[in-house]
């Protein structure tokens, strides 16, 4: 069963701030995960957004040229640079789209999202058919009081007669050409499934965790969903671990 939505009380239960600071019964703020993981160098995500931009330029060359000669050099960089965000948007509007899916709510599709949420709403009814697919969390919150970090994990849920949790990705690459994740996943993974509990918002309850035995990305494009498989080790956690003692230096500094 899912658990359902409720409305943020600030005070009560979780708070999530737009800048993904999180709250439980008014203690906190803690840093996300994401921003935790943040002090990582990501090769993989900085030439992705090289690409992006080398991508832009040759599309729009003529575009570019004009603006130099008309003394907007200035307005060209900043359209280039700024261009990544609307990947960002494209994963955001597709998270939203696949949730509602899962939560068997109507589901405001984007044209331009069309077939990347069409294939993810075929996988999950694959999974159900072929691998008994049964949803146990959707968009639930972590937090870690112990620790000091807070996160949202996407999807937990049984599959195959293990208990998954997963992240939806939606950018062009999620893994090694030899199929290893990358780093910056798995510790997104290690550090949900190692939070103190689940909460809700307006909710003062802690509910533990289920008991994980797998962890995965559930990566969505337009040409089709798949599942890799994290394999999230003891590693992965102890560099997490050591992000966040880094991320709270820098904090205090």
């Amino acid at each position: 069963m899912t658990t359902p939505r409720k409305t943020a009380v600030p005070g009560v239960g979780v708070h999530r701030t737009p800048r993904h600071l999180y709250y439980f019964d008014g203690r906190g703020p803690w840093p996300g995960v994401t921003t935790v993981t943040g002090v990582l160098d990501k090769p993989a995500l900085t030439g992705w957004k090289l690409a992006q931009v080398a991508e832009s330029a040759i599309a729009s060359a003529e575009r570019l040229i004009e603006d130099r000669e008309a003394g907007k050099a200035d307005a060209a960089v900043k359209w280039l640079t700024t261009l990544s965000t609307s990947a960002m948007d494209r994963g955001t509007r597709i998270h939203a789209a696949v949730e509602s899916v899962l939560r068997r709510e109507p589901a405001d599709i984007d044209p331009r999202d069309a077939d990347a949420v069409s294939g993810a709403r075929a996988w999950l009814n694959q999974a159900v058919r072929e691998r008994g697919l049964r949803v146990l969390e959707v968009e639930a919150f972590t937090i870690s009081e112990t620790r000091g970090y807070g996160g949202t994990v996407d999807l937990i849920a049984e599959l195959d007669g293990e208990v998954w949790l997963l992240d939806w990705k939606t950018g062009k690459s999620v893994a090694w050409p030899d199929g290893r994740v990358y780093s910056d996943h798995r510790l997104q993974l290690a550090a949900y499934s190692n939070a103190d509990f689940l909460a809700d918002a307006g909710d003062p309850a802690r509910r533990p965790l289920p008991p994980i035995t797998r962890h995965g990305i559930i990566h969505v494009t337009d040409s089709g969903t798949r599942l890799l498989d994290a394999k999230v080790g003891d590693r992965d956690w102890s560099a997490f671990l050591a992000c966040l003692e880094l991320h709270q230096w820098r904090a205090a500094s």
